[in-house]
C-alpha cells in the first residue's frame, strides 16, 4: 500500500468551515431571515401556549461563514470548493460534505442536476473540471488522477465503480499511518475530465435513491467520491512524489418517519440512515468538547469522515437547509449541528509519497535519463549507435543468427560476435547457454533411440529363434499326421466349388484374378501402427507456435498501420504548428550534419594537399640550394618554387578557417539534437494523449455518413451536443460523460476504454 510521510513545515492548521445554503421556496419565508452580513441567520420558534406569560424565545440566531440564499450552483461551487480543490492541488487532502433534511437539496448541490443542464451541474463535476484545466496549465507537474465511489448503505458498504456491485463486498476501512482509507475499494485511473465524469455518472446511476412525500428522489445512502492525485516535478525539479486526495460526501438527509410517512424497506433505510447521523452528531459533539477518546468506530460514515472532521485534512461543511415554516424544527436542527462543527479544527499536511511503486517509477525514470547520455556520449565520440536500452525482437533474432554462424562455423572469429553493450554481452551468454541445452537435449535423444533401437532388435531376434523352434515341431505333427491318412485323398490344388480363392495361403497383396483387387491377408500378431515421431510433435508445436507468432504479427502491422495513419493526420489536421516546429527542428539537424560531413571532408582534402605541397616545396628548396652558385644569396628562389610556396600558403589559410567551420558545427550539433528530439517527443506526445483519447477513430470508420442514415434521435443528440458547445465550449467532456446513461435503466458497466472503441472500429472497418 501508500505510505505518505507529512511534512510539518508545510502544516495548514484551520477551522473546519460552514456553509449555510437555503433551498428556494415560493414565497418569502417569516421563518427564516437572513442577516445583513451574509453571516447571520435568524430562524422563528413555533409559540405554545403557556397562559398569559410566555417567555420562550422567539427566534434563535446563528452565525456561519457565508449564507448562500437564492445562490447559482457556480457561486457555491467558487464560495465553498474552490479554495480545497486549489488545497488538494498543492498536496494536502480535503473534504467538502453536504448535510441537511431531507429535500434540501443535498444531492443537487453535490451532484447537481439529474438532467442534462451543464450549468447546473453541482461541485463533484465542477470540482473535476477545476482540477484537470489547472493539471492543464501546471506544465511543470506530472500528474496522475485516479476515482473511487463508495456508498455506505445500511451500514454496508458498496463499490460504485467495481464490474459487480454486491453485498457483504472485502471493503474494510483501516488506518494507514494516520490516514483513513477503505481497502480493496476501486480506484480508476482518468486520463481525461470525460473519462472520470463517466465514471461518477455510472456510480450515480448504481446508488440507492426511492421516493416520499418529500422528496421523489431521495438518496438512501450515504456516498463518498473521492478523486486521488499523485504529482511530481518534470526535468530536472524537485524528484519527490506528492499524494492527496479530495473526498465529496453526499451524506443522506434526516427525516422524521411521521412526515415522509414510508413503510416497509423505505422505513428500515430511514432508520440506518437516522442512527447513523446520530453517531456522526456524538462524534462531533465529542471533538467539539475535547474528550481524549472519541468512537470514530461506532459507525461506517464516522470512520470514514474521520480524517476530515479532526485530522490531517482541510474540510468545508455546505449544510442545506429547507426555510419553509413546515421545516422550522429540522432547520434548528441542521444549524445547531453546523454550529457544533465550526468549533472542530483540522490539521492538514503536505503528504509524500514512499510507495514502493512510485520510487521504483522514479529509478526508471532516471535509468532512461542514464541511457539518454550513453547515446549523446557515443554520437560525440563519433561511435556507432548502440542500442542500451531492451532489446528487440528482430534485434534478438539478428544476435541469434550471428552466435549460430559462430558455433556452427569452424575459423569463426570471437570479434564476429557483436558486444556492444552490456545487455547484448549477457543476450549473448543466453543464446549460448541455449545452444547448449539444446544440444544436450539433442544427443540425449539420439542416445535413447539408439539405445531403444537396441533393446527392439534384440526383442526381435530372440522372438523369431522362438517362432522358428514353434514352426518346425508344427511341421513334423503335420506330416505325422499326413502319413495316416494314406493316399486316398484328392490331389491338386485348386480350391473346391464354393470355395473363397483368397484362402489363408495367400499372401498379403497377391493379385486376386476373381476380383481384380489384392488380397488383404491376415497381420502377423505382434503388428502395431508405428508410434509418432517425437520429431513430428515437434514440428507440430513448432507450426502451431509460428502460427500465433504470426497472427500476434498481424494484429501489430494492423495496429502500426492504424498508428501510422493516425500519426499522418494528426500531423496534418490537428497539430500542423507542432508538426512543421518538428520538421523544422529535424531539418536543421540534418542540414548541420551534412554540412560538418563536407566540412570535414573538406579538411581532409586540405590536409592532404598542404602535405603534397609542402613536400613538394622543400624538393624544390634542396633542387634550388644544389644548383645555385657560390656567391647567390641564399634566400631567392625561383618562380616554380614561389609558386608552390604561395599555394602552400593559401591552403594552409583554407584549412584553418575549414577547420574553425568544423569546430563550430560540432558545438552547434548538441543543442540542434536536443532541439529536435525535444520537439519531437512532445509531438509524439500529444499525439500519444490524443490517440489514447479516440483520436483518429473517425479514419476507421465511415466518417462521411450522410446525415440521413442517423435516426431522430442521434440527430436531436447532436444539435443539442452542438447548442452547448456554442454556449460553453469547455461542456464538452460532461455530455461526453453523460451520452449513452441517461436513456438507461440497467447499471451501468464501468470499464469501456478507448481500447475496446478502437477495437470495435477496427471490426466493423473490416466487416465493411
Amino acid at each position: 500500500g501508500t505510505s505518505c510521510g507529512p511534512r510539518p513545515e508545510a502544516a495548514m492548521s484551520s477551522a473546519v468551515k460552514v456553509y449555510l445554503r437555503a433551498r428556494p421556496t415560493n414565497g418569502a419565508a417569516e421563518s427564516f431571515r437572513v442577516g445583513e452580513d451574509n453571516r447571520t441567520v435568524s430562524v422563528s420558534l413555533k409559540r405554545t401556549e403557556q397562559g398569559l406569560i410566555n417567555n420562550s424565545a422567539d427566534a434563535i440566531q446563528f452565525e456561519f461563514d457565508t449564507i448562500l440564499h437564492d445562490a447559482s450552483q457556480e457561486s457555491v461551487f467558487t464560495q465553498c470548493a474552490a479554495e480545497v480543490c486549489e488545497s488538494v492541488l498543492a498536496g494536502y487532502n480535503g473534504t467538502v460534505f453536504a448535510y441537511g433534511q431531507t429535500g434540501a437539496g443535498k444531492t443537487y448541490t453535490m451532484s447537481g442536476d439529474a438532467g442534462s443542464d451543464y450549468k447546473q451541474r453541482g461541485v463533484i463535476p465542477r470540482a473535476v473540471h477545476h482540477l484537470f484545466r489547472e493539471m492543464d496549465v501546471r506544465v511543470g507537474k506530472d500528474i496522475t488522477l485516479s476515482v473511487s465511489y463508495l456508498e455506505i448503505y445500511n451500514e454496508g458498504m458498496y463499490d460504485l465503480l467495481a464490474d459487480e456491485i454486491v453485498p457483504d463486498s472485502d471493503l474494510v476501512v483501516v488506518d494507514r499511518d494516520g490516514e483513513m482509507e477503505v481497502k480493496h475499494l476501486t480506484k480508476k485511473k482518468c486520463r481525461d475530465e470525460a473519462e472520470a465524469l463517466r465514471f461518477f455518472f455510472a456510480g450515480e446511476r448504481n446508488r440507492a435513491v426511492a421516493d416520499h412525500v418529500l422528496n421523489k428522489t431521495s438518496s438512501r445512502s450515504h456516498c463518498v467520491f473521492t478523486v486521488h492525485l499523485e504529482s511530481r516535478s518534470v526535468g530536472d525539479g524537485d524528484d519527490r512524489t506528492v499524494v492527496s486526495k479530495l473526498n465529496l460526501v453526499d451524506l443522506a438527509g434526516s427525516e422524521r418517519v411521521k412526515k415522509t410517512n414510508v413503510t416497509g424497506k423505505a422505513l428500515l433505510e430511514a432508520t440506518h440512515i437516522n442512527k447513523s447521523l446520530t453517531f456522526l452528531e456524538q462524534t462531533v459533539n465529542a471533538l467539539s468538547r475535547g474528550d481524549k477518546h472519541v468512537a470514530f468506530r461506532q459507525s461506517k460514515l464516522t470512520s470514514v469522515l474521520r480524517d476530515a472532521l479532526g485530522g490531517n485534512c482541510k474540510t468545508t461543511m455546505i449544510a442545506c437547509t429547507w426555510p419553509d415554516e413546515a421545516h422550522a424544527e429540522e432547520t434548528i436542527s441542521t444549524c445547531r449541528f453546523a454550529s457544533r462543527v465550526m468549533t472542530l479544527s483540522t490539521r492538514a499536511v503536505v503528504n509524500e509519497s514512499k510507495d514502493p511503486r512510485v520510487l521504483a517509477a522514479k529509478y526508471e525514470r532516471r535509468c532512461e535519463e542514464l541511457l539518454r547520455e550513453l547515446a549523446a556520449r557515443d554520437t560525440f565520440a563519433g561511435k556507432a549507435p548502440v542500442n542500451y536500452g531492451p532489446m528487440g525482437e528482430v534485434e534478438r533474432r539478428e544476435l541469434e543468427s550471428e552466435v549460430r554462424m559462430f558455433l556452427e562455423t569452424d575459423d569463426a572469429n570471437a570479434d564476429d560476435v557483436p558486444a556492444e553493450s552490456l545487455r547484448q554481452v549477457r543476450e549473448a551468454f543466453r543464446l549460448f547457454k541455449k545452444a547448449y541445452l539444446e544440444a544436450v537435449n539433442e544427443t540425449d535423444r539420439r542416445v535413447a533411440e539408439a539405445r531403444e533401437e537396441t533393446m527392439k532388435e534384440a526383442l526381435k531376434a530372440g522372438a523369431g529363434e522362438a517362432a522358428a523352434e514353434e514352426n518346425g515341431e508344427k511341421a513334423e505333427e503335420k506330416e505325422k499326421a499326413e502319413g495316416a491318412e494314406g493316399e486316398g485323398e484328392a490331389e491338386g490344388d485348386a480350391p473346391a466349388e464354393g470355395e473363397d480363392a483368397t484362402g489363408d495361403d495367400a499372401a498379403v497383396g497377391d493379385e486376386d484374378a476373381d476380383a481384380s483387387g489384392f488380397a488383404a491377408g491376415v497381420a502377423p500378431a505382434d503388428a502395431a501402427p508405428p508410434p509418432e515421431s517425437p520429431q513430428r510433435a515437434k514440428n507440430d508445436v513448432a507450426m502451431t507456435r509460428a502460427a500465433e507468432t504470426a497472427r500476434k504479427a498481424a494484429a501489430s502491422r494492423v495496429e502500426a498501420e492504424q498508428r501510422e495513419v493516425a500519426f499522418a493526420e494528426y500531423k496534418k489536421s490537428v497539430s500542423p504548428e507542432r508538426a512543421a516546429e518538428a520538421a523544422a527542428a529535424s531539418a536543421r539537424l540534418k542540414e548541420a550534419k551534412a554540412s560538418l560531413k563536407e566540412a570535414v571532408e573538406t579538411v581532409n582534402t586540405l590536409k592532404a594537399e598542404i602535405d603534397a605541397l609542402g613536400v613538394a616545396v622543400d624538393e624544390a628548396k634542396a633542387k634550388s640550394a644544389a644548383e645555385r652558385g657560390a656567391g647567390e644569396p641564399a634566400d631567392v628562389v625561383d618562380a616554380e618554387t614561389y609558386e608552390s610556396m604561395v599555394a602552400l600558403k593559401k591552403t594552409k589559410a583554407r584549412y584553418r578557417s575549414t577547420f574553425e567551420e568544423v569546430k563550430r558545427l560540432k558545438a552547434s550539433l548538441p543543442d540542434l539534437t536536443t532541439a529536435a528530439a525535444e520537439t519531437r517527443a512532445a509531438l509524439v506526445k500529444e499525439f500519444q494523449e490524443w490517440y489514447d483519447k479516440g483520436g483518429g477513430l473517425d479514419l476507421l470508420v465511415q466518417r462521411d455518413a450522410d446525415e440521413d442514415d442517423m435516426d431522430y434521435g442521434e440527430k436531436f443528440d447532436q444539435l443539442e451536443l452542438q447548442r452547448a458547445l456554442n454556449r460553453d465550449p469547455e461542456s464538452g467532456a460532461f455530455f461526453a460523460a453523460k451520452k449513452g446513461l441517461l436513456g438507461s435503466t440497467k447499471r451501468v458497466p464501468v470499464t469501456r476504454t478507448v481500447q475496446h472503441m478502437r477495437a470495435l472500429a477496427s471490426t466493423q472497418r473490416r466487416a465493411f
